[in-house]
């Protein structure tokens, strides 16, 4: 064992009897540890932690996992990154024709919340809107969310789902993720 797997049991033993004693380290205090599993019902807003899995489940209101299935012509999906924007969380979302014909598309866009039991949240959508392929930023979706607090930088990753009007096009996963100073408590939409 080397000096560096040395230190880090050290401090993960020291992490453990403090937590055993009712201390709180301070937030800077860099001990490394392993999260374990957190339920749905108790998990929180949080940041993706870094390694984590791009690919995390994406759930609906009711906690169902968002399926996806494929086809033939290919749109470009193009989502913006959650942002803050007057006390809320906002994302848009456009599209270009890319292997399509079709001159429009239903297109609609969510933002998820990250969780830390792993989950992405879906926390607002925007109306569905068939659009024609991207010219101007008004030619948009937009999905918001009021924050319930602006104290914490949360993971938020903004959704785009295309669906080229008379065109089998593939069910993708396009999206923009970005950290933004927004929390959101309130019920998954």
């Amino acid at each position: 064992m080397g000096p560096t797997s040395t230190k880090f049991r050290l401090a993960a033993a020291a992490a453990v009897v403090f937590a055993m004693a009712g201390v709180v380290l301070p937030a800077n205090a860099q001990v490394r540890h392993t999260r374990r599993h957190v339920s749905h019902a108790k998990a929180v807003p949080g940041r993706v932690p870094g390694g984590a899995a791009r690919h995390a489940r994406f759930t609906d209101a009711k906690r169902r996992p968002i399926a996806t299935a494929s086809s033939s012509c290919e749109p470009v999906s193009l989502p913006d990154n959650p942002h803050y924007s007057s006390g809320d969380v906002s994302g848009h979302g456009q599209w270009n024709k890319g292997t399509c014909t079709s001159n429009t598309a239903t297109v609609w866009n969510c933002l998820y919340e990250y969780y830390t039991d792993g989950s992405w949240r879906r926390k607002a959508c925007s109306a569905k809107v068939t659009l024609k392929p991207k010219t101007q930023s008004n030619n948009r979706t937009t999905a918001r969310r009021a924050c319930n607090a602006t104290n914490e930088s949360i993971s938020w990753r903004n959704y785009v789902d295309v669906d080229v009007n008379g065109q089998n096009d593939p069910a993708d996963e396009p999206y923009k993720q970005a950290n933004v100073d927004c929390v959101v408590t309130g019920p998954d939409r």
